[in-house]
């Protein structure tokens, strides 16, 4: 599920919403961690979802969109607030790794998470994705 989020990344990085560095080594979009520069960042992260049904063609993961701005929360929350806008109800699409996203759905609008130790405010949007999973044990 690791190349999900390179294929969501690459996705939100053509709509100019993030910029995504596969190398993760620059840009604003990080998998899984939240560098402490720079100070306004999008982590994404994967985690637990519904159970999966084996008979069924595809996978349940849950995604975790985290928004990072600086003290003013209006700039983590409008960035998470255009993320929501994209991905909520997104699918059937081929993201550019690969990945068929069948669908998206937000499971609430973004939400003020707090400061970090440095005051800079998150918010974060959670997910229920549907991922294409063929595998021997499913109709293709």
């Amino acid at each position: 599920m690791a190349d999900l989020i390179d294929g969501i990344a690459r996705h939100l990085h053509a709509l100019g919403l993030v910029t995504y560095d596969p190398t993760g080594v620059t840009g604003d979009c990080f998998a899984e961690v939240q560098p402490a520069q720079p100070d306004s960042i999008v982590t994404l992260t994967l985690y637990g979802g519904a159970p999966i049904d084996s008979k069924l063609p595809y996978d349940t993961p849950s995604l975790q969109v985290r928004t990072r701005g600086g003290p003013d929360p209006r700039t983590s929350r409008t960035r998470a607030q255009a993320l929501y806008e994209e991905l909520n109800g997104l699918g059937p699409v081929t993201l550019p790794d690969g990945s068929r996203l069948l669908l998206a759905v937000a499971n609430q609008t973004p939400t003020f998470m707090g400061q970090d130790s440095t005051g800079r405010c998150e918010h974060t949007c959670n997910f229920s994705l549907e991922v294409h999973a063929p595998s021997v044990h499913r109709p293709a």
